[in-house]
């Protein structure tokens, strides 16, 4: 079972990048993509955010705003722009690939952690991969793809500070979703407000709609977070954190026959590199325990 959560989670995970791309092709702002995004989730946590107000009132609001901005709208924006620059794997290859180096740096630089010299391998070949991408965006490819790129991992230091944040909070994994969810969608309401003009959701096809909810309101705001929760509360962490290096891989599978999307020779060499830097930095430091049933409420990181 825990197994096919992560399966879950990856084939969602990966869904995630596929919506935004599409909606990329098809005109349709970041924005409006959010409105699937927050909208069922908020729905889905209410009960959520009824029972543990007190437990999330007691986190400093820094805290809380780290964990909106790095994986609430700001995060979703920053990701929704960056799709507009640079294919599906190229993006699900530099967000969610590079996120150990982000929270890394991020823990060495704001908390003074030292690096692990069990990851610093792993690290450093995630670094490379990202080089050798950036060096081809720069040199070989179509204008505004080095625009993406920096959005990309930009997007991986939101998310590593919602990483960060959710662990030093104490909350779990739905209280984290409640959260990023309900400091979303004031905001998100509020723009879409100001922008004065009219939205083009009722101008797209039924089956586009349909495919957008299904993966960003229940895929990604609501099922994402239930599975990913599940497998690390079966597997453990460290196998868990195996399926941000599959879903790059599972994402550019799925934009061949999808999006026709055929990734150039640099994305495969860099995202194959940068895989390989997630599988080693997260490799197991210490002998497994069998796992534990899961408790009622597994917790966990979230996306």
């Amino acid at each position: 079972m825990g197994l096919l959560a992560l399966g879950l989670t990856v084939v969602v995970w990966a869904g995630f990048f596929l919506s935004l791309r599409l909606g990329a092709r098809t005109a349709l702002p970041p924005l409006e993509i959010a409105l699937f995004r927050f909208l069922p989730a908020a729905l889905c946590f209410l009960p959520v955010l009824w029972r543990r107000w007190r437990q999330i009132a007691t986190v400093p609001w820094p805290l809380l705003l780290m964990m909106v901005c790095g994986a609430g709208l700001p995060y979703f924006l920053v990701a929704g722009l960056g799709m507009r620059h640079a294919p599906v794997a190229d993006g699900s290859t530099l967000i969610p690939g590079t996120l150990p180096l982000s929270v890394s740096l991020l823990a060495l630089v704001f908390l003074g952690q030292p690096l692990a010299p069990g990851r610093r391998l792993g690290l450093a070949l995630i670094g490379s991969g990202v080089a050798l991408m950036l060096l081809f965006s720069l040199s070989h490819a179509q204008p505004g793809l080095g625009q993406g790129y920096a959005l990309f991992l930009l997007g991986s230091l939101l998310w590593a500070g919602f990483t960060l944040a959710l662990r030093r909070s104490g909350l779990g994994a739905l209280e984290g979703a409640a959260v990023l969810t309900y400091g979303s969608v004031p905001p998100l309401l509020l723009a879409l407000a100001l922008r004065g003009t009219p939205l083009r959701l009722p101008q797209l096809p039924a089956a586009e709609l349909a495919l957008q909810f299904l993966l960003q309101g229940l895929g990604v705001g609501i099922v994402s977070t239930l599975s990913f929760a599940y497998a690390v509360a079966r597997l453990g962490p460290d196998r868990a954190a195996i399926a941000g290096a599959l879903t790059p891989v599972a994402a550019s599978l799925l934009a061949v026959p999808l999006l026709g999307e055929m990734p150039p020779l640099s994305s495969l060499l860099g995202m194959t590199v940068i895989v390989a830097g997630v599988l080693l930095a997260n490799r197991p430091t210490h002998p497994r325990s069998p796992p534990l049933d899961p408790p009622p409420t597994p917790p966990g990181p979230t996306r």
